[in-house]
C-alpha cells in the first residue's frame, strides 16, 4: 500500500504556525515534555493523543485524555481514525490541520474562508538539531577548490565569533562579582540550577511550594498547605534531556537577571505573599526576591512557567486546585471509568480506558485529606480492573504467538492487532512487543507468507 506522506499544521494553539511530519517513530501530542508536540495547554492531558502511519497511513488515536480529542468536530472516544488531507484534529485549545507534504508557501491548509497559510513544502518544525544555513556558509561552501577563500572564511568567523563572545563577557556597570542584574543574554549559558519558593499566608492557614533542580537535572517539589487544606505533597524525578531543555529555556530570558535582587512592600495584616528565586546558570548566580509587592513581568513569567512544568514532570498538577474541586474532578472521572468498564466487551481498548480514568480518579484524590468514604472502593475496582486487562493480555498474547508459531500469518496479524488495540499505549512495552510482530508478520504476508 503506498504510503502518504502527512504533515499536521497547527492552525490555532500555542504552537500556532508550526508544521509536524508524521513519521514511522509516531508522534505524541499532549503536555507533557516528554511528547513529541509538546504543548503548555492545561486543557491537555499530559498524554492527549497518538498520531501513527499504520501500513503507510495516518492514524489517530485519543490516548484516555481528560477532555477528549476531536476530528472533523466529531469526537474520537476510544476508536482510532484515519486521517486525510483537510481534516482538522482540535485538542484542547489547539486546532492542526492535515496537510500534504507538497502542499505550496500561501496555499489554503482547507477549503473556507477561515483557512490558515500553509509553509512552503518540505519546510518542518527545527527542533534545534539541524545546522541552520546563512549566506556565509553558502558562498563558503561555493569556495570548495579554493583554499585562500576558505582560510578567509574561517578567520572571519573566528573574528566575529571573539568580539561577540567579549561583548557577552562584560558586566554591567562594572560589577565583577557575578551576583545581581546583568545586561546580557544568557542564552549560551548552561542552568545549573534552581530553587524556587513560595509562601502564600492568610488568617485561613499557610501554604508553601518549594522547587529545587540540581546540574544533575534532579528534581523536587515539596507542597505543605495547612491547617485548613491539611494537604503535604513531596515528590522528585530526574528529568530527561528534552525536559532539561525545556527548563533551561525557562530560565534563558535576559530580562529576567536584569531585575533587582529585592522588591518588598509594606506588611499587611494577617497576610504575607512571598517567592524567591535562586539561580544558578554559567558562571552567573541570581537571585530575586519579591514580597507583598507587584511582581515584575519577567519574574512572574519565569515563576508560573517554573510552576506549570514542576506539576506536569511530576504528576503533582492536582495542587492547584482545592480539594473540593479534586473530590468533584475524581468523581466525574470514576464515572467516565464505570462507563467505560460496562462496555468493555463493546471496543478492545474500553478497558485500557477504564484503568487510565481509574487511575485518574484516585491520584485526584491523592492530596485531599480527609479522603471521600467510598475510596477503598475505589481502590479495589481500580486493582480489579488492571487485574481483568492483565488477563486479557495474557490470553490475547497466547492466542497470537499460538498462530504465529503455527504460521498461519492472517490469524497471527488479526491476533495481533486486537492486542494492540487492547493495549493502546505506544510508551507500554506490551504494545511495543506487539506491534514489533505485527510488522513482522505483515512483512512475510508481503511475500507470501514464507518462514
Amino acid at each position: 500500500m503506498e504510503t502518504q506522506t502527512l504533515e499536521l499544521f497547527v492552525k490555532s494553539g500555542p504552537l500556532e504556525g508550526q508544521r509536524f511530519e508524521v513519521t514511522e517513530a509516531g508522534l505524541r501530542l499532549g503536555r507533557s515534555s516528554s511528547c513529541e508536540i509538546s504543548v503548555p495547554d492545561p486543557a491537555l492531558s499530559r498524554n492527549q493523543c497518538l498520531f501513527e502511519l499504520r501500513e503507510g497511513r495516518v492514524w489517530v488515536t485519543d490516548l484516555a485524555s481528560a477532555n477528549g480529542t476531536a476530528v472533523n468536530g466529531e469526537e474520537l472516544g476510544t476508536s482510532s481514525r484515519e486521517l486525510f488531507p483537510g481534516d482538522r484534529v482540535q485538542a484542547g485549545d489547539s486546532e492542526l490541520v492535515v496537510v500534504g507534504a507538497g502542499a505550496e508557501r500561501g496555499g489554503s491548509v482547507v477549503d473556507g474562508d477561515d483557512s490558515a497559510p500553509v509553509e512552503q513544502a518540505g519546510e518542518t518544525v527545527d527542533l534545534g538539531l539541524s545546522p541552520q544555513k546563512d549566506e556565509g556558509a553558502a558562498e563558503a561552501a561555493t569556495a570548495k577548490g579554493s583554499p585562500m577563500r576558505l582560510i578567509l572564511w574561517l578567520l572571519l568567523v573566528l573574528v566575529l565569533g571573539g568580539s561577540a563572545a567579549a561583548i557577552l563577557l562584560i558586566p554591567r556597570d562594572g560589577a565583577s562579582d557575578g551576583v545581581g542584574p546583568v545586561a546580557r543574554p544568557l542564552a549560551p549559558a548552561k542552568l545549573w540550577s534552581v530553587s524556587y519558593e513560595k509562601v502564600e499566608a492568610s488568617t485561613k492557614g499557610i501554604c508553601r511550594y518549594a522547587i529545587t533542580v540540581d546540574a544533575a537535572g534532579n528534581m523536587e517539589a515539596a507542597l505543605d498547605d495547612v491547617p485548613e487544606s491539611d494537604r503535604h505533597v513531596k515528590k522528585s524525578a530526574t528529568l530527561s534531556e528534552k525536559a532539561r531543555a525545556e527548563l533551561d529555556r525557562i530560565f534563558s530570558s535576559s530580562a529576567l537577571y536584569k531585575l533587582d535582587r529585592e522588591y518588598t512592600g509594606p506588611a499587611r495584616p494577617g497576610e504575607l505573599n512571598r517567592y524567591e528565586f535562586r539561580i544558578a546558570r554559567g558562571a552567573t548566580a541570581f537571585s530575586c526576591l519579591v514580597e507583598n509587592a507587584p511582581e515584575p513581568d519577567a519574574f512572574r513569567e519565569a515563576r508560573m512557567a517554573l510552576e506549570t512544568f514542576s506539576q506536569n514532570e511530576l504528576g503533582i498538577w492536582a495542587i492547584q486546585y482545592s480539594g473540593e474541586k479534586l473530590t468533584e474532578m475524581s468523581r466525574e472521572a470514576r464515572r467516565s471509568a464505570d462507563a467505560k468498564w460496562e462496555e468493555r466487551d463493546v471496543n478492545y481498548g474500553n478497558l485500557a480506558a477504564a484503568l487510565k480514568l481509574y487511575d485518574e480518579a484516585v491520584m485526584d484524590l491523592e492530596t485531599v485529606n480527609p479522603k471521600p468514604e467510598d475510596y477503598g472502593e475505589l481502590i479495589t475496582k481500580r486493582d480489579m480492573v488492571r487485574a481483568e486487562l492483565e488477563r486479557r493480555y495474557r490470553d490475547q498474547r497466547f492466542e497470537a504467538d499460538r498462530a504465529v508459531n503455527m504460521g498461519d500469518w492472517d490469524r497471527a496479524r488479526n491476533e495481533l492487532r486486537v492486542l494492540c488495540e487492547l493495549i493502546p499505549d505506544n510508551r507500554d512495552p506490551r504494545h511495543a512487543e506487539a506491534a514489533a510482530k505485527l510488522v513482522d508478520v505483515e512483512n512475510r504476508l508481503k511475500k507470501g507468507g514464507s518462514k
